[in-house]
């Protein structure tokens, strides 16, 4: 469990849940609301983006 971080909820409908996709390869991360299916876009600056392991992590966000 993340220890002081808030929660991400869709400012929508109020949801938490959201299935994530690679809106393009490198760029762009998009999260779909599970309650209202609205899509969020993530886009970091600079327009690289690095996915790590936790050290306690039993997987890793990946790409199927």
């Amino acid at each position: 469990m993340m220890v002081d971080a808030k929660q991400m909820r869709c400012g929508g409908c109020g949801a938490d849940g959201f299935k994530l996709f690679t809106a393009d390869r490198e760029a762009r991360i998009a999260a779909e609301c599970q309650g209202c299916k609205s899509i969020s876009y993530i886009e970091p600056a600079p327009a690289k983006l690095r996915i790590e392991w936790d050290d306690d992590a039993q997987g890793c966000i990946t790409i199927f």
